[in-house]
């Protein structure tokens, strides 16, 4: 029997928390101003016991018009609505804002509580169940069911129960086959337990000790206890209404919006491509561009949705689009999110997600649009590939799978199969199109060749350097990979630390290998008593520049030692004062700085870091003036 949630939905003060109370034994209304005031202001919760055993979270949502935020928090993880309509008032301006939303979500499931049937006679509320039957037909819960009740005289409440546990029984189960995620509708702290979360469990499985990743913070911890409905529980199904005992975070750390996930499983982005459809109640078109309100979960940010086919969509038109984002969000494909106008806030319209991270643009390629295409129809093979061809990146079966929001199991099988590039990186195959990787590795050449016609003096691009212009999106060894096939290829050459192309920077490896030539003769003729890096650039006729990444190639390599930006010393020279002064040590016991440097032959300018040297590497330990024999020594 799967977890599921009902919810609330319906106008300010046509009796859905009274209802909620009548049906569970339970107030939803927590809040003082709530039970001062009789209107419901935050999301209230509760636990239903059906005549079949079933047991089902509630969430009952707000009604009033300021509210209708906090109505699409709770809206957003509920899989059977109960809409409410008061038998005296019949539909109103909230009620058709709220079916509104509960088709825009897709939620397949609902009943009508048809209120207050003892303020009415049986033919008003037989008027006000026909006006209810219009209001939902073509919406998502088509044919729902209608109940009169009374919630004050108990009338009718056993009968909707009743038709509450027939329709919950059709009601399809929530993933729990998906990573965790949890939107958070509240968060607080419970002395003596630390951080604690709310909110109705969307996908996976909870368990004690899990870690989690709060989204789109990226910040992690791990869950310390779950709790469904105020009772302890070893774990929490996707489905259930859930509170999860966070260790490592703070109530500072977390908002209502944000969301409680497995690591490594969401995207934060700031934009998604999505079908957006425009409700047919608007008055005007909706042009591309618009600044909305978009809700998603929990949260609520700013945002512009771009049409991707036409300038505008008309009332009850749909049509791809890329939204922006003022804010990041952590969506998954198939997701779906509600937009209201900027100013004043109404519900307009809403979508489902379609790709989580696309590149900015609102023109199409043939590739892109078959990856919409196939993430509309579910086609998830199509999807998997779609999405190597429309990233044109090497990617994971895993990092393919999280894009799109399946198992990795659903898209392994089909990159595997598919005629791809493969990289050998690690552990890991990483895949990409064959399109794709001469595109890449044109690019790296391109960026050598650009980058040396500007340079002219440069003998090569640091690696991290030439992966920045490539493309930043190319994980570091992913991209080692890459530059590795460039090679093979005879595109670039890699030599300390650089890459450069085979057919550029003649002149400047010319340069380079006479400035090395110079600048170890200076080095090797000065032995302790070295020039600084200036001095010794002007003595060898070297550019500084030139001079400064010369020398420190050659400390890298070995051949000199580096003990400051200014001070270099050959490297033979250096073994040569170690083995005099370890053997003196060796013979005497003790060494003294000044006798040290008559031994070596130089002065005290370069003998104190020397002996500090020498101290570091275990080669001599000091004990007040005098030096004895290290560990190493």
């Amino acid at each position: 029997m799967p977890s599921l949630v009902l919810g609330t939905a319906g106008h300010i003060d046509h009796g859905k928390s009274t209802l909620v109370k009548a049906l569970t034994g339970t107030d939803p209304d927590r809040l003082a101003e709530e039970k001062e005031r009789g209107i419901t202001i935050e999301l209230g919760f509760a636990q239903l016991t059906l005549p079949s055993g079933r047991t089902m979270g509630v969430v009952d949502v707000p009604g009033h018009e300021r509210f209708v935020r906090q109505m699409v928090a709770g809206a957003t993880g509920i899989d059977v609505v109960l809409l409410v309509v008061a038998a005296d008032d019949g539909v109103m301006p909230q009620t058709r804002e709220h079916l509104a939303i509960i088709d825009l979500l897709g939620i397949p499931r609902g009943v009508v509580a048809i209120t207050k049937a003892d303020l009415a006679d049986a033919d008003w509320v037989d008027l006000v169940a026909e006006e209810v039957r219009t209001l939902v037909a073509g919406t998502s819960i088509d044919g729902a069911p209608i109940v009169p009740v009374s919630a004050r005289s108990g009338a009718g409440i056993p009968e909707l129960l009743a038709t509450i546990d027939e329709v919950a029984e059709e009601a399809e189960a929530r993933h729990s086959n998906l990573p965790l995620r949890l939107p958070v509708d509240r968060v607080f702290t419970i002395a003596g337990a630390g951080t604690v979360v709310t909110g109705t469990l969307w996908s996976g499985v909870a368990k004690r000790d899990d870690q989690v990743e709060l989204m789109p913070s990226g910040k992690r911890g791990r869950i310390r206890s779950v709790q469904m409905h105020g009772a302890q529980a070893e774990k929490a199904v996707a489905g259930n209404r859930v509170a999860l005992n966070i260790a490592g975070l703070d109530t500072d750390d977390i908002s209502r919006g944000d969301i409680v996930a497995e690591p490594g499983t969401l995207t934060v982005t700031d934009r998604f491509d999505a079908r957006v459809t425009y409700l047919a109640s608007e008055s005007k078109p909706f042009a591309s561009g618009t600044r909305v309100h978009v809700h998603h979960g929990t949260r609520e940010v700013l945002g512009r949705v771009l049409l991707m086919d036409a300038e505008a969509l008309q009332p009850g038109q749909s049509g791809l689009a890329q939204v922006r984002l003022e804010e990041p969000l952590s969506p998954r494909y198939d997701d779906r999110f509600i937009i209201r106008s900027y100013s004043p806030m109404w519900t307009i319209g809403g979508g489902v997600v379609l790709d989580v991270l696309p590149p900015r643009r609102t023109t199409l390629k043939p590739h892109e649009r078959e990856l919409l295409d196939a993430l509309l129809a579910h086609d998830l093979s199509g999807a998997a590939l779609g999405l190597l061809a429309s990233r044109a990146i090497p990617m994971t079966s895993a990092q393919v799978a999280a894009a799109i929001g399946v198992p990795r199991a659903q898209v392994a099988d089909d990159l595997n199969r598919a005629k791809l590039e493969r990289l050998k990186v690690g552990g890991d195959p990483y895949f990409v199109t064959a399109e794709a990787l001469e595109s890449i590795l044109g690019a790296i050449e391109t960026a050598l060749l650009t980058f040396h016609d500007a340079n002219t003096q440069a003998t090569g691009l640091a690696i991290a350097a030439l992966r920045d212009r490539v493309d930043r999106r190319l994980e570091q060894k992913v991209f080692d990979a890459l530059l590795e096939i460039a090679v093979e290829r005879g595109l670039v050459v890699l030599a300390g630390g650089e890459a450069r192309h085979p057919k550029a920077a003649s002149t400047a490896l010319a340069a380079e290998g006479e400035a090395t030539e110079k600048l170890l003769a200076l080095l090797r003729a000065q032995g302790l008593a070295p020039l600084a890096t200036a001095e010794l650039a002007a003595e060898a006729g070297v550019d500084p520049g030139l001079a400064r990444k010369v020398l420190g190639r050659l400390a890298s390599e070995g051949q000199l030692l580096r003990l400051g930006p200014d001070l270099h010393f050959d490297a033979q020279a250096v073994a040569d004062a170690r083995e005099k002064v370890v053997g003196h040590l060796r013979e005497h016991g003790t060494i003294l700085a000044k006798d040290a440097r008559d031994l070596v032959g130089s002065s005290r300018k370069y003998i104190l870091p020397l002996l500090e040297y020498f101290d570091q590497q275990g080669i001599t330990k000091r004990d007040g003036d005098i030096r004895v024999l290290g560990p190493r020594g």
